[in-house]
């Protein structure tokens, strides 16, 4: 009996733990609920509302399922930060809900961030895995960071409107040899898909002309907080922007409006937190134009109008009312030049 005993005891430490380090079992009662839409592939995460009830969804991840994967209500009981997979590969940021069954990356080749298997990776969203919850290494990375063990994972199939719908995930153009075996969404300092470049910009309100620099990444324009206040002040708006680089976090920063708090886009660069700019002006409810022939922002909030990019035209000077003769002669012949 006791040597039964010994056997049962090794298969159950080599099916659940010795392929990376598991956190032991955490007493604390889960902020969140995570719930798996098997046939949508999506996965909701749920906090609770004043009555203590997880009713409130928050997040939302395009996810691949499996046609093994269980139904069923179950509580996480493990984490690994790189965990073996069936297949002789490897999965980032592991979470077990049940049995082998965990939240994990799309697979890896080996044990290398610069090694995705990047055709698994372009069918998120689809019923792909081996019966696993695969995720972007950015939304399994937040599981794994804020889910404590004990979280509870329901997972059902059927045709159900999701409260909340999932952002795109990008796709890996098998042909990039430089950048295909890393997931887009890796927060990784060396990940080449995080290639940015600070940009000098002119800033030309009615009011200034000025130079401030934005950061580029993707399509998209980060501000500094200085800036941004510097930016902001001539809209006759005020945002908290007290975080610093160490408090972003994937991707995600902390900004107060109005008397709420709100959680935008953000990267950061160095010691310093950069806010994504289209989030900041969506925020204040100004609106924020890209043209792209001339390759300029306009931001505009009531009748206030800012303009940035590389090479502007001159501004037109304003002729006040309570202006001089000399001064409105002077405005008339430099708008003739």
């Amino acid at each position: 009996m006791k040597k039964r005993s010994l056997g049962i005891l090794v298969f159950c430490l080599l099916l659940f733990g010795l392929c990376g380090t598991a956190f032991a079992a955490e007493k604390t009662k889960s902020p969140y609920y995570i719930t798996v839409n098997l046939t949508a592939n999506v996965v909701t995460v749920y906090e609770k509302d004043a009555a203590g009830n997880y009713t409130v969804p928050i997040k939302a991840f395009r996810c691949s399922g499996g046609t093994d994967t269980p139904e069923g209500t179950f509580r996480t009981s493990a984490k690994y930060e790189w965990r073996a997979l069936y297949g002789n590969v490897w999965g980032q940021y592991a979470t077990r809900i049940t049995g082998p069954y965990l939240f994990h990356s799309v697979p890896y080749f080996e044990k290398d961030k610069t090694t995705l298997e990047y055709d698994e990776f372009n069918k998120l969203g689809t019923t792909a895995s081996a019966g696993c919850i695969r995720l972007t290494v950015r939304d399994v990375k937040w599981i794994y960071d804020n889910c404590p063990i004990g979280t509870t994972v329901r997972m059902y199939r059927g045709e159900v409107k999701e409260p909340l719908q999932p952002a795109a995930v990008p796709k890996v153009n098998r042909n990039d040899t430089v950048r295909r075996g890393w997931d887009p969404t890796d927060p990784a300092a060396a990940n080449p898909w995080r290639k940015g470049t600070m940009q000098e910009m002119q800033l030309q309100t009615a009011e200034t002309d000025d130079r401030i620099e934005l950061y580029y990444e993707k399509g998209a324009y980060y501000i500094s907080a200085s800036n941004a206040k510097q930016l902001f002040a001539f809209l006759d708006r005020e945002i908290d922007l007290s975080a610093d680089g160490n408090q972003v976090k994937y991707d995600a920063v902390k900004v107060s409006y109005d008397g709420e708090t709100k959680e935008i886009e953000g990267r950061a660069k160095g010691d310093a937190a950069y806010y994504k700019l289209r989030d900041l002006t969506n925020l204040i409810g100004a609106e924020m134009h890209w043209d792209k022939d001339t390759k300029h922002i306009t931001i505009r909030l009531d009748e206030k109008e800012i303009l940035l990019g590389k090479d502007l035209p001159e501004r037109v000077p304003e002729i006040k009312d309570e202006a001089t003769f000399p001064e409105k002669l002077a405005a008339f012949f430099m708008m003739q030049n």
